[in-house]
């Protein structure tokens, strides 16, 4: 009997099927803990974009946010991430007593900040899941500065504005021309602290950057026990990465949000 040929799926256009993607809402969250360096005690938790496309299974977002910012496409998801992170943390702040100063970020990209209704979006977000704003932190990339009206108006409501990447691209300029109150530094950062004395000077002459404008840092990547130390010692506030734990689902930080801190595996270095 002659063997059977498998036929080929054709090539999917990606395009196309992130359109498709926001109809049927293919689109979910996981979550990652940002943790304070002083206490170990959850401080923040990040809201990530997951695709889950039904044939080609999870895709990165480096490879659908790129078409999604170029598309438009990026204000209707953004507005349902904005949704679900807000309506989760609520949920949290019920659900758990000791969790009342619990923040939620969440990335705002350059597409948004242009949009006229994310202003009234935001308002609604947090009105419709009685937060404080100053729950809500919205996380800028670096060239934010262009927007500065549309981030002042942001931040006159009341959130809480991170710049993200610090020490890499134009964010010394953003740092200076917006109305920020975090930065989260770039993953190099993490290695830096732990690494030669010549990079541990360069980290620690950027810190002082944050210290001058009294903003909180948040190191980004931190995989190790001795980078999370180094980056203590420098002086950096908190601290997000592998080391306490991977993005989970809401079941999974909810668990971490009972015990109320995160314990690094015995297995990091």
């Amino acid at each position: 009997m002659p063997e059977r040929t498998r036929t080929k799926r054709p090539p999917l256009d990606l395009a196309v099927e992130l359109e498709r993607a926001v109809e049927r809402n293919e689109f979910g969250l996981e979550y990652q803990p940002i943790i304070d360096l002083g206490s170990g005690s959850i401080a923040a938790v990040e809201a990530l974009l997951r695709w889950r496309h039904p044939l080609m299974g999870t895709i990165a977002p480096a490879e659908y946010l790129p078409l999604a910012e170029e598309s438009g496409l990026i204000v209707p998801i953004g507005e349902r991430v904005l949704d679900a992170a807000t309506r989760q943390l609520r949920t949290w702040h019920l659900g758990f007593a000791r969790m009342q100063s619990l923040r939620m970020n969440v990335n705002i990209s350059p597409r948004q900040l242009t949009d006229a209704n994310l202003l009234e979006h935001v308002q609604t977000v947090l009105h419709r899941s009685d937060l404080m704003a100053g729950s809500l932190t919205l996380e800028l990339g670096t060239g934010s500065s262009q927007h500065t009206a549309e981030i002042d108006a942001l931040a006159k409501v009341g959130v809480s504005l991170a710049l993200e990447d610090f020490g890499h691209g134009s964010s010394l300029d953003d740092v200076r021309a917006l109305p920020i109150s975090i930065v989260k530094l770039h993953p190099s950062f993490a290695e830096m602290a732990a690494g030669a004395d010549e990079d541990v000077a360069f980290a620690e002459g950027l810190l002082s950057v944050t210290r001058a404008r009294e903003l909180y840092t948040i190191g980004k990547g931190v995989e190790t026990r001795d980078q999370a130390r180094r980056l203590a010692m420098l002086g950096c506030d908190m601290a997000q990465g592998y080391l306490y734990s991977k993005p989970l689902g809401s079941e999974g930080i909810g668990t971490l949000l009972a015990r109320g801190r995160v314990t690094p595996p015995a297995a990091v270095r």
